[in-house]
């Protein structure tokens, strides 16, 4: 098989697990490590969980406590209590197709192998990918690969070596990832999406079997990443 490499610096060895579906938060996971207690904690104090400048508090605190970079998020995790009263949870897509990546600055973002940047572009609306682009390897047996949540200045299309920094994360104020804490939205498409469309984010649990084929898991892809 081939393998991509990182597309964040040192993600390999400086990232722990972060678990986003409230049910499989083992029970003696320490308050301060759980998403669910923030949460709950958030809202007896009259505060929204879900704005991103709050989700970004709970991901900093968690950074500096495990003095890891990134907290990594499970791929075709359930995040219906993360998405509740959103328009995409209203939908019944609560799947999520990708992982997440989170840190507390806007890393620099690298190609994951050589290849073609294919295509760039942006979603204005809220709870959306924000500014974007898609990755084409030159190695035909490795899928495209999405990165989501970017800066706004974005890199023209063409060629592009791996280890090559093509873009930023993105920040949450002004919508510019889309109104998140600052995360790397990675997915992986067995195929290029038409032009006037972006991929899906997340599917509903009827069609994840077949949403999974369209959107693989990236986690296997990518060569000695040994995610606690």
């Amino acid at each position: 098989m081939t393998y991509f490499t990182e597309p964040l610096q040192n993600l390999f060895t400086d990232s722990r697990r972060l678990i986003l579906n409230f049910d499989d938060i083992p029970a003696d996971t320490p308050p301060a490590e759980s998403i669910a207690s923030y949460f709950e904690a958030m809202t007896q104090k009259g505060l929204n969980p879900r704005l991103p400048e709050h989700r970004q508090q709970f991901n900093d605190q968690l950074l500096a406590s495990t003095g890891k970079r990134y907290l990594v998020s499970q791929y075709g995790e359930d995040r219906r209590s993360m998405l509740a009263g959103s328009a995409i949870a209203e939908a019944g897509r609560t799947i999520h197709l990708g992982i997440d990546i989170f840190s507390k600055d806007l890393e620099p973002v690298l190609a994951p192998c050589d290849g073609t940047i294919v295509r760039v572009g942006r979603e204005p609306e809220s709870h959306s990918f924000g500014n974007y682009l898609i990755l084409r390897p030159a190695n035909k047996q490795l899928p495209l690969v999405f990165l989501g949540h970017l800066s706004a200045d974005l890199p023209q299309p063409g060629l592009v070596t791996v280890g090559q920094t093509i873009a930023r994360l993105g920040d949450y104020h002004d919508n510019e990832n889309g109104g998140w804490s600052r995360h790397l939205h990675l997915q992986l498409l067995s195929e290029l999406p038409p032009e006037i469309e972006v991929p899906l984010g997340y599917s509903s649990q009827q069609a994840f079997a077949e949403n999974s084929q369209a959107y693989p898991d990236p986690v296997p892809y990518f060569l000695d990443w040994d995610l606690q």
